[in-house]
């Protein structure tokens, strides 16, 4: 009687254990799913224009740019929040690699304007291009 009843135990147990085990599964899975929504749900509301109107607002009359810079500038911001874009939904999938991408395409950046404004516009931007995500400036936005 008392190994009926121990079987039975132990029969229940493993049955129970196989169940939670496979909820688990379950639970692990569909926050894999959220995770890999979330990352393209950020992407697709990432708003390239107006992410570049708000950086050139802050580009344009901190550096003065000129009418002929205007533009080129504002193509590189553009290109910039582009490739940020493309970059996004690897953000919550593969960390290091968004982080690898992204100080890629600040350099990129920095190399790149450089090229289109005076020496004293780039000593003026310098100071004004943030250290970290942690910045609300528009310039954050753009370059984390």
């Amino acid at each position: 009687m008392k190994k009926k009843l121990f079987i039975t135990a132990v029969l229940l147990l493993g049955s129970f254990s196989f169940a939670n085990a496979q909820s688990l599964g379950d639970i692990t899975k569909a926050a894999s799913t959220a995770n890999k929504t979330a990352a393209a749900a950020s992407a697709t509301s990432f708003d390239v224009g107006s992410i570049s109107n708000q950086v050139m607002g802050v580009l344009s009359p901190k550096l003065k740019l000129t009418d002929a810079q205007k533009p080129a500038v504002n193509s590189l911001v553009s290109e910039m929040l582009n490739k940020k874009k493309n970059i996004l939904p690897t953000m919550a999938t593969d960390k290091a690699g968004y982080t690898s991408k992204m100080t890629a395409n600040r350099e990129s950046f920095t190399t790149k304007i450089k090229k289109l404004i005076t020496p004293a516009q780039f000593k003026t931007l310098t100071p004004l291009l943030p250290k970290s995500a942690q910045s609300l400036s528009p310039l954050a936005q753009m370059l984390f």
